[in-house]
């Protein structure tokens, strides 16, 4: 591996910005890498599909022996404060915004990590084993991109998505199933002054059923979010229109049922309760996953960490993405942990030496080293 020219690929990356649904510079970035390295680029149709500048993109190299193995990681970052260049300040070892915006290294610290592992592959292929590098769209959007993808496309049916927060050394072997939901109340339009009694209250029916629905830490494997509220006008008006939107996840089948059930019975009953009614949408986003010891990636990521002589750290997670679409299509994977720190947020930044760390060990993991 050489870290100087991951280093580079990271902070060329770092300063494109790619929101969801606007990839399309990340996607020109990463053809040209491949091009240069004289191998080929399949885009899929998720982007006109799912209202994207780009599609999935997947390159494979036959290079080396073994089991194939494939990588993934995301362009879309969620949404940049700057529509021009992010600003990369560099000080040490240390890569933030200086506070300005989010800095993107969910998920460019694996796109530059997926280019240099197979830079390597194509420079030294007596190390390598054959790989398919995955590169998709809207994961910040719930993991649309990968939902799309047609596993045909690809020779591999295990690898690491390159998409971990967590430390190195890591993995997310079991992440939750995730669902949204929106809820529409229809209540009663009439004169707040002259005639209020012949009105219902939308917008006193959704407090109510927000006070009742299931929100925050539930127990240590479910988690639910009321995340947004509209309705209403003038204030001379009962409204009669109101809505609700949320989510919620759960690292089991059963409680992730119950909890479905909970929102669209609570919503129902306590709109009925009020006169109104209640427009109930629950979208599953995806399911979750949970990989054993004795598959392919987890024992190629525990022999690498014993080899370098760390203890592998098996993890389960909250947090869900294109990993639970890959796992659910026969795609086994580990979520591999860069050591990112506050992602989503102005106060992100990345420490190098951890990146090139992590790499080091990815590179341990996939190739015969």
């Amino acid at each position: 591996m050489n870290a100087a020219r991951l280093k580079t690929f990271l902070i060329e990356l770092l300063k494109i910005p790619s929101p969801s649904g606007k990839e399309g510079q990340i996607a020109s970035y990463i053809k040209k890498k491949v091009k240069d390295l004289g191998l080929k680029v399949f885009e899929d149709r998720a982007g006109r599909e799912l209202g994207s500048d780009t599609g999935n993109l997947i390159i494979s190299s036959s290079k080396g022996r073994g089991e194939p193995l494939f990588l993934s990681s995301h362009m879309d970052t969620v949404q940049v404060c700057l529509d021009k260049e992010v600003p990369v300040l560099i000080s040490g070892d240390r890569i933030d915004t200086g506070g300005v915006s989010i800095l993107g290294s969910d998920d460019k610290v694996g796109i530059a990590a997926a280019l240099e592992m197979l830079t390597v592959a194509v420079e030294k292929p007596e190390i390598a084993r054959p790989l398919d590098l995955i590169f998709t769209i809207k994961e910040e959007r719930g993991a649309l991109g990968s939902g799309f993808l047609n596993p045909e496309h690809i020779q591999s049916r295990c690898g690491f998505n390159l998409d971990g927060e967590t430390p190195v050394y890591s993995v997310i072997r079991e992440a939750p199933a995730k669902a949204r939901y929106n809820i529409l109340i229809h209540g009663k339009s009439a004169h707040a002054a002259l005639n209020p009694e012949e009105g219902i209250n939308a917008v006193r029916i959704a407090g109510k059923i927000i006070n009742k629905l299931p929100d925050g830490r539930i127990d240590s494997m479910s988690v639910a979010n009321t995340a947004y509220i509209a309705g209403g006008g003038a204030t001379n008006v009962v409204p009669d229109r109101a809505e609700i939107n949320g989510e919620f996840r759960s690292l089991d089948k059963l409680k992730f049922t119950k909890m479905k059930e909970n929102i669209r019975n609570t919503a129902a009953s306590v709109a009925e309760s009020d006169g109104g009614q209640a427009e109930i949408a629950i979208m599953e986003l995806y399911k979750g996953y949970y990989l054993n010891d004795d598959e392919i990636c987890v024992s190629l990521f525990s022999k690498a960490c014993k080899s370098m002589g760390k203890e592998p750290l098996l993890l389960r997670s909250l947090g869900g993405g294109d990993s639970n679409q890959f796992n659910n299509k026969g795609m086994r994977n580990l979520v591999f942990g860069f050591g990112m720190e506050s992602i989503h947020s102005k106060d992100e930044y990345i420490i190098i030496s951890r990146v090139i760390q992590a790499a080091a060990l990815l590179e341990k993991t996939i190739f015969f080293v």
